[in-house]
């Protein structure tokens, strides 16, 4: 029951905000259109380093859906800066709002699409006076100390889980590898010639990672392109940098790691990587210098 009344709630929010109703936009001094579909009663405003918890739609003028966070995540949170100087982009809209909020916005398309990358093919879909209509529904507001320990009640239960299923991967797939000290398991299945790998040295390698369920996450196989690094590069991942070191020229092996020393307990946004999601390599250590 409660779950039907949670999303009735979300449609009568997109409905009352996605409506075109007699109530007219109205306009800050920097030309951006706005109007409240419900205004709540909260004083707080979102401060740079904030994460704001949103539900966001927007439309073109023929009023086609064209994003849908919800489509995207359940849970989908912002990052937020105060803008520079006040404008009419989707910051200042947020920027303008208070938790609670649902208020819808119209932007100019063509910019929209610019900030977010200047060689979008989108930009040209536009007339240059084109604007889209954006419901913005601003549920939560986190200042940074919130955040993480909001984070941490997520992710404790996530760590838990993956900790279980990645000692029950090592007990079928390799029951005789053993940790090293960090936790990382290493099986060397075929034996390298030449000096062994150290910290100052370049490498570049071959791999393929997966998660544990075999889904692949990346191969540079593909491309016939290694991946070049300086093994003490701080932004290494530690896994790698911890194999290679085990490695010479012409070696392979296998690395199995957790997330603590892949893309870390809360994931790699940017590669897409979920929280607490342990990782399976495969390298070949093809060059050093």
């Amino acid at each position: 029951m409660k779950k039907c009344f949670f999303y009735g709630l979300v449609i009568i929010f997109f409905w009352a905000c996605s409506s075109e109703n007699s109530k007219k936009y109205e306009s800050t001094e920097n030309g951006l259109e706005y109007k409240y579909c419900v205004k709540s009663e909260s004083n707080k405003k979102p401060q740079s380093g904030d994460k704001l918890l949103l539900k966001v739609r927007f439309y073109n003028e023929k009023d086609t859906l064209l994003w849908d966070s919800r489509e995207i995540s359940s849970r989908f949170i912002m990052d937020f800066v105060q803008p520079q100087s006040p404008g009419n982009t989707v910051n200042d809209a947020y920027a303008m709002m208070h938790e609670g909020d649902s208020m819808s916005f119209l932007i100019n398309a063509r910019q929209f699409y610019s900030a977010a990358d200047p060689k979008s093919p989108m930009i040209q879909k536009f007339r240059d006076d084109e604007k889209l209509r954006f419901q913005i529904k601003l549920e939560k507001i986190y200042s940074p100390s919130e955040f993480e320990e909001e984070a941490k009640k997520v992710i404790k239960p996530l760590c838990e889980e993956e900790k279980m299923l990645l000692e029950d991967y090592i007990e079928k797939q390799y029951p005789e590898a053993k940790p090293t000290q960090s936790g990382l398991y290493i099986i060397h299945t075929k034996q390298g010639a030449g000096k062994q790998v150290n910290n100052q040295d370049e490498v570049a390698i071959h791999y393929r990672a997966t998660y544990i369920n075999g889904e692949l996450i990346y191969t540079t196989y593909a491309k016939a392109d290694p991946l070049i690094f300086r093994v003490n590069d701080p932004f290494v991942w530690p896994c790698l940098a911890e194999l290679v070191k085990t490695m010479k020229k012409g070696g392979k092996a296998v690395c199995v790691s957790p997330s603590k020393l892949a893309a870390g307990e809360y994931g790699d946004k940017k590669l897409r990587i979920p929280p607490c999601k342990s990782i399976i390599f495969e390298v070949e250590l093809v060059g050093i210098k």
